[in-house]
C-alpha cells in the first residue's frame, strides 16, 4: 500500500487557534499542519523551513506525536535560490509515491514553486498528487475550510492535449481528456443539456491523427471529413463546457482542405490531389517517413490514372506491376537489362517518360533508404535525408501535372 506524505511550509509568527474543516469534519488547533495530519491522514509531514525561528513548528508537531521531517530551503531571493528550492522539494519525494502539498503558510514564491514541483513530479516522476491545499482566512461562520487547487492542474493537461494535436498530430491525449470530461459531466447530473458530441469529435480527431501518422490516406481524408461535419454544433459545446479547446477547433476547421469521402475516388484526379495535399501536411508536421512513403505510392496511382487502369487503383498486384514498370524504365535509362511488363511500352509512349522516371527514381530511392533504416553502405547524413524528404512535394506535383494535365 502506498504511503502518503504531506509537504508543508512553516514561517515565523504567533500561533493562533482556528477551527479547520475538511468537508464536514473539523478540528481546532493552532497549527495548520496538525489539522492536516488528522483531517487528511498522511503518514508523515515534511516541513519546509527557511527561517530558523520557524523551526519551532516542527518541534511542536513532534511533541504532539506527529512524524515530521525537516527540510531546509533558501529564502528564494534570486533565481539560483528558486532553482534550489525546486530541486530540494522534488528531491525529497520518492518516485511513484503519493504527496499532499499544503501552501497555507507558504509566502512569496513558494505557492508558485509548489505548483511547478507538483506538475513536474506528476508528469516526470509519476508521483500521485493527492491535493494542493490551503486554508484561507476564517469565514463568517468562524471556520477555516480547506480549498484544494489540484483541479486547476488539469489546465496543464488541456494545454498539452491541444499542443499534441496542433503541433504533433497526436490526438490520443486529447481524446482521453474529452472522453473523461464528457463522462464526468454526464455522471454528475448537474446539467440538463450535457455535451453529447465532444467524445465522438475527439474520436474522429484521433482516427485522423493515427491515419496521418500511419500514412493511410483514405482513412485520413475520411476522418478529416467527419471531424469538420457539424463543426458549428461542436463549437457550441466547446464554448459552453471547454472553451480552452477552441484553438483545437480552429485547427480542425483548417482540415477542410484535407477532407474527402471515399466516394470521391470516382474522380481520381481530385482524390489524388487531396492525397498530395496530405503529403504536404505530413511534411509540415515533420512526418518525413510517412510523406515519402505516401509520395511513392501516389506516383504509382498517378501513372495508373494516366494509363486508365485506375478503376482498380488499390489492387496490390496491379500496383506492384506498375511499380516494376517504373523501375524497369529506370534500368532502361541506365542501359541495364530489365524485365518488361505489359505496361512498359505504354510508359515509353509518354512524351515525358524520362522525367517521370527520374522523379520515380529519386523518391523510390529515398523511400527505400528510409524503409531500411539506413542499413546499407551509403553514408547519407541525417541532414541530407531530411533535406531530400522535405523537397519531394514539387516532384510529386510535377508528376501529377504530367499524368493529369490541366484542361
Amino acid at each position: 500500500m502506498k504511503q502518503m506524505r504531506c509537504i508543508s511550509f512553516a514561517g515565523p509568527g504567533q500561533f493562533e487557534k482556528k477551527r479547520y474543516c475538511k468537508d464536514t469534519t473539523c478540528i481546532e488547533t493552532d497549527l495548520v499542519q496538525e489539522a492536516i495530519f488528522h483531517l487528511y491522514n498522511p503518514d508523515g509531514m515534511i516541513i519546509c523551513l527557511s527561517d530558523p525561528f520557524a523551526a519551532g513548528v516542527a518541534a511542536e508537531l513532534e511533541g504532539r506525536n506527529i512524524p515530521v521531517q525537516k527540510l531546509w530551503i533558501p529564502f528564494g531571493t534570486d533565481e539560483s535560490q528558486l532553482w534550489e528550492i525546486f530541486s530540494i522539494i522534488c528531491g525529497a519525494v520518492r518516485d511513484r509515491e503519493e504527496i499532499l502539498f499544503d501552501i497555507t503558510t507558504g509566502c512569496h514564491s513558494l505557492p508558485f514553486m509548489t505548483f511547478l514541483a507538483a506538475s513536474y513530479l506528476r508528469s516526470v516522476r509519476h508521483v500521485t498528487i493527492t491535493g494542493v491545499i490551503y486554508a484561507p482566512s476564517t469565514g463568517d461562520d468562524g471556520f477555516c475550510r480547506f480549498v484544494d487547487l489540484k483541479p486547476m492542474m488539469g489546465i496543464l493537461d488541456w494545454i498539452s492535449g491541444v499542443k499534441a494535436v496542433t503541433r504533433y498530430i497526436d490526438a490520443e491525449p486529447l481524446y482521453s481528456l474529452l472522453n473523461n470530461f464528457q463522462g464526468d459531466i454526464h455522471r454528475s447530473g448537474e446539467y440538463q443539456d450535457p455535451p453529447v458530441r465532444l467524445t465522438s469529435w475527439a474520436s474522429l480527431l484521433r482516427q485522423f491523427s493515427d491515419a496521418v501518422r500511419l500514412s493511410r490516406p483514405v482513412d485520413a481524408l475520411y476522418a478529416a471529413s467527419g471531424a469538420i461535419q457539424d463543426i458549428d454544433k461542436i463549437n457550441e459545446e466547446l464554448l459552453r463546457f471547454a472553451p480552452s479547446l477552441v484553438p483545437v477547433l480552429a485547427a480542425t476547421r483548417d482540415l477542410s482542405h484535407l477532407a474527402a469521402e471515399p466516394d470521391m475516388a470516382k474522380n481520381m484526379g481530385e482524390y489524388v490531389k487531396k492525397q498530395i495535399i496530405l503529403i504536404g501536411f505530413q511534411l509540415e508536421k515533420g512526418l518525413f517517413i510517412q510523406a515519402v512513403t505516401l509520395g511513392r505510392e501516389v506516383l504509382i496511382t498517378l501513372l495508373m490514372v494516366w494509363m486508365k487502369i485506375d478503376s482498380d487503383w488499390k489492387d496490390a498486384d496491379i500496383r506492384h506491376e506498375v511499380s516494376r514498370t517504373l523501375t524497369g524504365g529506370s534500368l532502361a535509362m541506365q542501359k541495364k537489362p530489365f524485365d518488361k511488363t505489359r505496361y512498359s511500352d505504354e510508359l515509353a509512349r509518354h512524351p515525358d517518360w524520362k522525367e517521370m522516371i527520374l522523379i520515380w527514381t529519386r523518391i523510390s530511392d529515398l523511400r527505400n533508404n528510409l524503409a531500411h533504416c539506413g542499413m546499407n553502405q551509403r553514408d547519407d547524413s541525417i541532414r541530407s535525408i531530411r533535406k531530400r524528404a522535405s523537397g519531394i512535394l514539387p516532384d510529386v506535383e510535377r508528376f501529377f501535372a504530367m499524368c493529369i494535365p490541366e484542361k
